[in-house]
């Protein structure tokens, strides 16, 4: 579907392709701008987030933005740097704000768009402008 998109300047797709690796794997590195890894401080989230990396510089996806996620404390970010072996480029705290937004059934920048999450997610849209 989205090879079927015509390419205009400033058009921007932005694509949730779910936990996991097998849709870069598959995927068409020529139409992949930016590839966004979003990691949480666990094991399992830090070792698809390392895959995805490594496949992506496999493929020569050079422009990938790590996002660190429900970060409660420094210790998550280390933690999240040593398993990557890279610095995330946005770190998003954990924030409270973002499950109430859930439950009321809202985006987080509706519900609440002064918390921190959404604060730090700001720069990550700019970026993804350029």
């Amino acid at each position: 579907m989205l090879a079927a998109l015509e390419d205009k300047p400033g058009r921007v797709v932005v694509v949730d392709l779910g936990g996991g690796v097998m849709t870069v794997a598959r995927g068409d590195e020529s139409q992949i701008d930016a590839l966004v890894v979003v990691v949480e401080p666990y094991p399992r989230s830090a070792e698809v987030a390392r895959r995805l990396l490594d496949m992506a510089a496999t493929k020569g996806i050079t422009r990938r933005v790590v996002v660190a996620n429900k970060v409660s404390d420094d210790d998550d970010l280390r933690a999240i740097r040593e398993w990557l072996g890279v610095d995330p480029d946005i770190v998003i705290p954990e924030d409270r704000s973002v499950s109430a937004a859930d439950k009321a059934g809202a985006s987080p920048i509706d519900h609440a768009p002064e918390s921190n999450a959404v604060g730090a997610l700001r720069p990550l849209a700019s970026s993804l402008l350029v």
